[in-house]
């Protein structure tokens, strides 16, 4: 295993079966229907959620980046700890443990007392206000209780509704309860009236596996993993006798967690919605995922490093939906926009190479977008400007596919670069993806990434390295500015002839906390914070006032360009914008020769 694979498996940083058998290529030529767009206005930050209404006394890091996070919004996977786990602890000091160890869940168990305040078991015994306790509790340390186990099961349907209703008010969507194939029937009659799931505690699932024919998928098994492995039970023998019946595991130290989990996300097969792709910004929905619970034993080496190594177990779990989903997704095709703007489009496009092309060009484009990814409705805009780019200079011939495939090595070498066309979500966290990528750079391709393309995969830190900048906190759907042009004689900008210009566009600012530095990269067109009104708080502002939005730089042999601007279809219609498109292409493909001296280099000679 290279260094690239072992950082990306071992090192995370803390800051989204139908599977085809052929990779999707598609050449895209203009068409014609409607396109609408929404323009509402934010701020885009990043944060621990905006649900929650009490004060925050978390401790727990942002979730934003963490590879858990991952699992849940792509997998729908809850990663959490049972609340009695820690001893003689109480609920509350439990969920505060939990909150340390960086965990956003946790399992509420009905035998705990609830806090010194409240000596209760946590039960529907409690009163009104009590519940509002548990509540608040939650609210304030912002956990989810997405879990709920009891130790018994009672009698009566009455105390049973009671256990489910109050599970359901605090938040929970699943009951964990050790029960007899003889109730399965009335537990999952009454799962579906209350709208919860159940999950039965088994140890060995060749007992009860029959037990749910004909029975729906609200009830399932609670399994537990390490005395699967005592058992001799392989994960994947496991799963298959289960028929995708698990609902809740303990991965208590399971030295396999790994293959199981990877094992669950191949008999979960993602969909994509039929209306793809959609009509305006943020419009994906995501390819929901099946809402399971994993919890976690904090003895041993401690909860955090628990929830660490879920982390890297869950990886080839993630990967596998999103190798999946890649080549489902098809390319966003500018048929549907309005004829008006694709004459627009079209009118602004060069129709001469820079240089000549030193042999035959081929550009591979994605426009993935994948879950937890923000889809922008102005790809199919730079789909066309990159079809008619090469269709009218000869630069290049272009292939459109979200295939990642394509990006392992050594298929990728098929191409000269690599065009990232606004890509979002976590397309990165397969390590022969993301090595690919970077030895085919390295070695010496190119890659061009275009506005959304700095919030691919934000917990992968090479990528951040390679593209030279990570998410960009902006304004959406743009503000006014001015750029300034910082080198007037380079080929990517000379046609801007040295002048600055007011442009209407989203404007990411990247933090100091972040991979873009002057150090490395050799910045084109910037945002000139004398003439231009910034938006004065901690998520926009930089304390050096250096908004760099194009550059390029070297990598290796190979080259980078990259494009912050192009949220919106005025981008695509002007003329010195697509003759930058132009320019950065032939660069990236190795036939345009541009000065990649770092700017912090290039100001010191001065």
């Amino acid at each position: 295993m290279s260094a690239v694979d072992r950082r990306l498996w071992n090192a995370r940083s803390v800051a989204t079966g139908l599977t085809l058998s052929f990779a999707l290529t598609v050449t895209v030529f203009p068409g014609g229907s409607t396109k609408a767009k929404a323009e509402p206005m934010r701020i885009q930050s990043s944060g621990k959620g905006d649900t929650f209404s009490l004060a925050s006394v978390s401790v727990r890091p942002t979730d934003k980046g963490r590879l858990r996070t991952s699992a849940t919004t792509i997998l729908g996977w809850r990663l959490g700890v049972r609340t009695d786990a820690f001893g003689a602890l109480t609920f509350s000091d439990a969920a505060a443990k939990a909150d340390a160890s960086g965990l956003a869940t946790v399992e509420g168990v009905n035998t705990q007392r609830v806090s010194s305040e409240v000596p209760k078991n946590l039960d529907y015994n409690l009163t009104a206000s009590e519940v509002t306790a548990v509540k608040n509790r939650l609210d304030e340390l912002r956990l989810r209780m997405p879990a709920y186990s009891i130790d018994s099961l009672p009698a009566d349907e009455s105390s049973q509704r009671k256990i489910f209703e109050f599970a359901k008010e605090l938040g929970a969507d699943m009951i964990i309860v050790p029960a007899e194939p003889a109730s399965f029937k009335a537990l999952d009659k009454l799962a579906n009236e209350t709208g919860m799931n159940v999950a039965v505690v088994n140890r060995n699932p060749r007992e009860v596996i029959g037990s749910f024919d004909g029975l729906s998928e609200r009830i399932g098994l609670s399994v537990d993993l390490g005395a699967w492995e005592r058992a001799g039970i392989q994960p994947t023998a496991g799963l298959a006798q289960l028929k995708g019946r698990v609902l809740a595991a303990d991965l208590h130290g399971a030295a396999h967690a790994s293959q199981f989990l990877l094992e669950l996300s191949r008999l979960q097969p993602p969909t994509i919605q039929a209306d793809w792709p959609p009509l305006r910004d943020g419009g994906a929905k995501r390819s929901e995922g099946k809402p399971l619970f994993f919890t976690l034993d904090p003895s041993g080496s401690g909860l955090s490093q628990a929830a660490d190594a879920y982390d890297k177990a869950v990886v080839p779990a993630i990967a596998y939906r999103i190798d999946t989903l890649s080549r489902m997704q098809t390319i966003s095709s500018p048929d549907s926009l309005p004829l008006a703007v694709r004459q627009k489009i079209d009118a602004a496009i060069p129709r001469q190479a820079l240089v000549k092309p030193k042999r035959p060009r081929k550009l591979l484009v994605l426009d993935l977008c994948v879950n937890g990814g923000y889809y922008h409705a102005t790809i199919p805009d730079g789909n066309l400007a990159l079809t008619l780019i090469g269709k009218y200079t000869g630069a290049y011939v272009p292939t459109f596919s979200n295939d990642l495939d394509n990006l392992k090595y050594p298929k990728i070498k098929q191409y000269d670069a690599v065009f990232l066309n606004s890509v979002e979500g976590e397309l990165f966290i397969d390590p022969e993806v993301i090595h690919g990528l970077m030895r085919f750079v390295q070695e010496g391709g190119g890659v061009a990434g275009l506005h959304a393309t700095t919030f691919a995969s934000t917990d992968v830190p090479e990528f951040g390295d390679l593209i030279g900048a990570q998410t960009g906190a902006h304004k959406y759907n743009g503000e006014p500015g001015t750029l300034r042009v910082e080198d007037p004689n380079n080929p990517l900008t000379k046609q801007f002839e040295g002048k600055g210009f007011d442009f209407f566009d989203e404007y990411y600012h990247f933090l100091p906390t972040g991979p873009y530095s002057r150090d490395r990269l050799h910045i084109l067109l910037s945002l000139d914070p004398a003439k231009t009104q910034l938006s004065a708080n901690r998520y926009t502002t930089r304390p050096d006032n250096d908004y760099g939005m194009v550059w390029i730089s070297s990598y290796g042999r190979g080259r980078v360009f990259n494009c912050a601007l192009g949220h919106r279809p005025e981008f695509y219609e002007t003329s010195n914008m697509e003759q930058l498109l132009l320019a950065a292409t032939q660069f990236v493909l190795g036939d345009l020769k541009a000065d990649t001296t770092p700017s912090a280099k290039l100001a010191m000679k001065k």
